[in-house]
């Protein structure tokens, strides 16, 4: 019996030792939208890359341009799931740094979901930025929901943008991905229902493994991503 114990310890003791990075990747099952992967590393190779991550969090918006943003970028952590919340911002802040309190940047690309006032707000936005580091390079992506369909819905995004704009403008270290700007400026997209090459449906983009319709959306909205990304951590890939 002493043996056996003793045997348990060491395992548990083992596998306390080594926390590598999770990353959030659609499933092919419409009913299990993330899937959680945790990959062993070194102790010491796992923390180095930590402290220098990218994690991101959003809702489908990046459900449809994971598979190939993880592809060009396969040390990113992505946390993503669809119809998420952005009122869940703060609980998944706090979930990655307990895992790495250090990170180096982090892509908010939530809002796309409205909520109930005052379950949002530029307060809410603040404090959970706030638990971040101030040397963390905080991105923050302009949402969308175009066309006269959904104006009420984008009416209350465009709030949720502000929020963030506000917040770039008195926070260090923090930009803006406008990806609302580039889907307005589309000349291919209807204003009545918001379709254009880069939306198959005035809110979700074209192209990739899950959409409907072919187009550029995907490439669009990775490239406005890792464009700015590069240009804040003078990256050459």
């Amino acid at each position: 019996m002493k043996k056996l114990l003793a045997v348990a310890a060491t395992a548990a003791l083992t596998s306390l030792a080594v926390v590598g990075p999770a990353h959030s990747t659609p499933q092919h099952s419409p009913q299990h939208t993330t899937q959680r992967t945790t990959q062993q590393k070194p102790a010491a190779a796992t923390q180095a890359r930590e402290v220098n991550g990218t994690f991101m969090i959003g809702d489908s918006t990046t459900y449809r341009i994971a598979p190939e943003l993880q592809r060009l970028r396969p040390d990113w952590y992505l946390d993503f799931q669809r119809g998420r919340s952005i009122r869940t911002l703060a609980s998944h802040i706090d979930r990655y740094l307990r895992h790495n309190p250090v990170p180096a940047n982090f892509i908010m690309a939530l809002g796309t979901n409205r909520c109930h006032h005052p379950d949002w707000s530029e307060a809410r936005l603040r404090r959970a930025i706030a638990k971040l580091p101030a040397r963390t390079n905080v991105f923050l992506v302009m949402v969308v929901r175009a066309g006269e369909f959904q104006a009420d819905k984008d009416a209350v995004l465009q709030e949720y943008n502000s929020y963030s704009r506000n917040l770039a403008k008195t926070r260090p270290n923090t930009y803006i991905i406008d990806w609302r700007g580039t889907v307005l400026a589309d000349p291919t997209l209807d204003p009545v229902t918001g379709l254009s090459s880069l939306l198959e449906d005035g809110t979700h983009e074209t192209g990739g493994p899950y959409g409907d319709r072919r187009g550029p959306g995907v490439r669009t909205y990775i490239d406005l991503v890792l464009s700015k990304w590069r240009q804040v951590n003078r990256a050459t890939t």
